[in-house]
């Protein structure tokens, strides 16, 4: 049996899930208790800098507490320093990279016909080149009930200053769509509703320096290639959810927006990674608009969908906050920002300073307890920018997707945790559902991964809370 430790992004999460597979037809079983496996895969981040030592401090704590277990980092962290890991990490008996998820199977299988010593011998390693998008069959998914992420893109053409994405993933390049739209259609036959689409910048889908001819032969020249696939799945019949995770403000193509107004499966959730509202700085990340720029893109969004089944959009954003060399009168116009764009929800995250990127070289670099105080004006903007934005919905009746059951008792009533359109996985607010529990129809409709009517009675916090219809 083996134990699967997941860190990281949606995107990681995604390769956990073939990790899953992979080993299952070698004849795997994944268990929940690290105790019962002989083996312990890290499947790890090496983003920022606490990231990298989360993962690292769980292969600590795994080689202290089970010691019998074979352990394998794989993921970003394997990926990015498998050669100084090569050397130092002995505490794991392999190390495996993100470039070829197939391959794992094969590598565990190596590592068992050879008995390791963690004092006498250096771990195994392999990988590959960042060539191609890992993809194929996830008989098992990390997300809760009756969502699924899927990714179209690897990599990163971008290159912004302050992100090691490209030295880890490597260069953009993209599935192809009947690729794609076979995973979403295999996805929904097996009761998937939601289908988030994510790749480090959805913009540039298609837009590889050396995409797959066979990728690039499926796209049509008067549209985007985003525009392209979002065509073909209005295209599939049935009731989902479409929802797009991440595209860079710099690259966005407009063509989508007229198909998301005309489609409501597709939903007006637009999550677009400012990072900065400062000129300057903005130019310093290696990007190329200005924050009148960024300001003009979501208030065409905005008007864009003026006219569709929702009338409305859901923006959501994400900031930087200490990029070397940023002043006070800096941070203050990212703030001044905020104020304009008026975002429904945001990540505020301290700069880490990254080796191998420019920004890591760059001098005049922010104290870390300056960046956390920025952080923490952006934070606290925002959730007074979210209360406020979600009274809109107060009186409304929106269809949401149950991820919780919570137990309650009869005086309490049933509450249940769920999500509407403007709510992506994870990152936002939550949708609370009260019902009686009196009653027989109402709580055969509560149950994990089902969609229900919930009309919205008001606001806590970050979350909405309404009753069921």
């Amino acid at each position: 049996m083996f134990f699967l430790d997941q860190h990281g992004c949606a995107k990681n999460q995604v390769d956990g899930e073939l990790i899953i597979s992979e080993l299952a037809t070698k004849g795997w079983n994944r268990t929940e208790n690290p105790e019962e496996a002989s083996l312990i895969i890290v499947n790890s981040c090496g983003f920022i800098e606490s990231a990298k030592q989360e993962s690292l401090n769980s292969v600590f704590e795994a080689s202290s507490y089970f010691p019998n277990a074979k352990i394998v980092l794989a993921g970003c962290l394997a990926e990015r320093y498998h050669q100084d890991f090569a050397e130092s990490l002995t505490e794991v008996a392999g190390i495996f990279g993100n470039g070829k998820i197939s391959a794992i199977g094969d590598f565990v299988e190596n590592l068992f016909e050879t008995s390791f010593n963690s004092k006498t011998q250096n771990p195994k390693v392999q990988v590959f080149p960042q060539e191609n998008v890992c993809d194929g069959n996830r008989l098992e998914l990390l997300n809760l009930p009756g969502s699924a992420y899927v990714k179209i893109t690897e990599g990163c053409n971008n290159h912004c200053s302050f992100c090691a994405i490209p030295i880890i993933r490597g260069e953009l390049r993209s599935r192809s769509i009947s690729t794609i739209i076979e995973e979403i259609k295999s996805l929904l036959s097996k009761g998937i509703f939601e289908i988030n689409l994510i790749g480090q910048d959805l913009a540039s889908y298609g837009k590889g320096k050396n995409e797959n001819p066979q990728v690039v032969a499926g796209f049509e020249k008067e549209k985007s290639p985003l525009a392209t696939l979002l065509s073909e799945i209005s295209k599939l019949s049935g009731d989902f959810w479409i929802r797009l995770l991440y595209i860079h403000p710099d690259n966005f193509p407009q063509d989508i927006l007229p198909i998301i107004s005309a489609d409501k499966r597709i939903l007006p959730y637009f999550d677009i990674p400012f990072q900065s509202g400062d000129d300057k700085i903005i130019l310093q990340m290696n990007r190329k608009g200005s924050a009148e720029k960024y300001i003009n893109l979501v208030n065409m969004i905005r008007e864009s969908q003026q006219n569709s089944f929702y009338s409305d959009v859901a923006l959501r954003t994400t900031f930087l906050c200490g990029f070397p060399g940023e002043t006070d009168e800096q941070a203050k116009n990212t703030v001044e920002f905020l104020t304009n764009i008026q975002s429904d929800w945001s990540g505020c995250f301290a700069y880490s300073q990254e080796e191998d990127t420019v920004a890591g070289e760059m001098k005049h670099q922010v104290s870390a307890k300056k960046s956390k105080a920025r952080c923490d004006v952006l934070s606290n903007l925002q959730t007074q920018i979210t209360q406020e934005k979600l009274k809109r919905h107060v009186g409304k009746i929106y269809r949401v997707l149950i991820e919780e059951v919570i137990p309650t008792d009869e005086e309490e009533g049933g509450i249940a945790i769920g999500r509407t359109w403007f709510q992506a996985p994870e990152v936002d607010g939550a949708t609370v559902i009260n019902y009686d529990l009196d009653d027989e129809v109402s709580c055969k409709k509560i149950y994990a991964g089902n969609i229900v009517d919930v009309k919205i009675q008001g606001v806590s916090s970050v979350d909405v809370f309404g009753v069921l219809v």
